[in-house]
């Protein structure tokens, strides 16, 4: 919480003892945006390092895969799975080649939860000093809990996008195999694959910038004595309804609105809180 000192410093400028202006409307919180954006490119980074390698050591072995197949098969509808273990050991040639990318994306990602925080506190203040006209320290004692929670987390997000990826582009492969399918219909159907692997990094990327965000601003404004907050939206045509209809509103910290939960919890909400100071300064 804020301290007695602090809070004594803040009563002085509401007895217009020190610097005494009228209360200022606290500034517009912002998102963190870049941090956002960096995310993004590290993990599209991750994606077209993915696809390199499939295209590099699957797709070629697919004509060698689909000639075998049909030299044991000749004419059949019904195929065995005899190519299975040769598919498996380009899966995981695959594995091998991304996996230090996948680690030092890993580390990557960490960092960027560090900038988020960073972010998250030079937000805090801007609005404290815009407010209240000095520098308020605060207590953090959960900050290095959230961040390793950030981390691992998004860890297994991380590692979670070759895996699905490769997945499914078996799962493509067999099926073609098993079904008598060609080589180019087998190929697109891969290459579709690389553009939902893409939507979901970036659907990664903020979603998880997000909460963090989210998670510190509430923490932060807890710690502060702070107990309700105004919604606001990102104010664009991607806002969904149910947040829309938030914009705006006051809520407490300690119920957050129903069917949304607090602003950037949702699944990748942009929302943020800006903090209802007024109730601080009754001191």
């Amino acid at each position: 919480m804020v301290s007695i000192d602090q809070l004594a410093k803040i009563k002085q400028r509401r007895l217009g003892k020190v610097n005494s202006t009228k209360m200022k409307k606290p500034p517009k919180w912002h998102p963190p945006s870049s941090q956002e954006r960096e995310y993004r490119r590290v993990l599209f980074s991750l994606t077209a390092d993915l696809k390199k390698h499939i295209q590099e050591i699957i797709i070629p072995a697919l004509p060698s895969l689909i000639f075998e197949v049909e030299r044991l098969y000749p004419g059949s509808l019904s195929r065995g799975d005899d190519f299975s273990d040769e598919l498996k050991k380009l899966i995981n040639s695959v594995i091998r080649a991304i996996k230090g990318k996948v680690e030092q994306t890993i580390v990557e990602a960490s960092v960027i939860g560090v900038e988020i925080a960073r972010y998250n506190k030079r937000q805090f203040d801007r609005i404290n000093n815009s407010v209240f006209g000095i520098d308020i320290f605060i207590d953090q004692p959960w900050l290095q809990d959230q961040l390793k929670l950030f981390s691992s987390q998004n860890a297994q997000l991380i590692r979670s996008i070759p895996e699905q990826e490769l997945d499914q582009v078996a799962q493509i492969i067999e099926r073609g195999l098993q079904e008598g399918g060609r080589f180019h219909s087998m190929t697109q159907s891969i290459q579709e694959r690389f553009g939902i692997t893409r939507r979901r990094a970036k659907l990664i990327a903020r979603d998880q910038t997000s909460k963090l965000n989210a998670s510190l601003t509430k923490l932060r404004q807890q710690e502060l004595g702070i107990e309700e907050y105004v919604w606001q939206t990102a104010g664009d045509e991607r806002v969904r309804a149910t947040h829309r209809a938030h914009d705006g509103k006051k809520f407490r910290w300690d119920n957050p609105p129903k069917n949304t939960g607090h602003p950037g919890t949702d699944v990748n909400c942009r929302c943020v809180a800006v903090p209802v100071l007024e109730g601080l300064l009754d001191i």
